[in-house]
């Protein structure tokens, strides 16, 4: 954890992060991706964000990059009106897993 970023395993192979504030490339990386398993899965929950920078988007971005050199997967959850809406502008919808809550999130990542 860090002051900006919640993160716990609810598997071995599942990692998830609570967003505190939307900027995290330092916090994101070193609490989520650094010691995720080959082959795992993040789930990011945005259920504390409320507006979604542009600059935001990009760290998705590498983050999906990141990970997919990883072999892992990415998904996305509860994300507010706010962040749907710039995440929709944005297209993200076409390149990120997204569920509703996070335990859907995980009872997916399971499966």
């Amino acid at each position: 954890m860090t002051a900006n970023l919640i993160c716990e395993s609810p598997a071995p192979t599942i990692r998830v992060a609570r967003f505190l504030r939307p900027d995290l490339r330092p916090a994101l990386h070193a609490g989520a991706i650094a010691d995720l398993p080959e082959g795992g899965t993040l789930i990011l929950n945005f259920g504390l964000v409320d507006w979604f920078p542009t600059v935001f988007y990009s760290l998705l971005l590498q983050t999906l990059h990141d990970l997919r050199a990883k072999h892992a997967r990415l998904v996305l959850c509860c994300l507010t009106a706010n962040v749907k809406e710039g995440f929709d502008l944005m297209g993200g919808g076409k390149l990120f897993a997204v569920h509703g809550t996070e335990a859907k999130a995980i009872a997916g990542a399971k499966k």
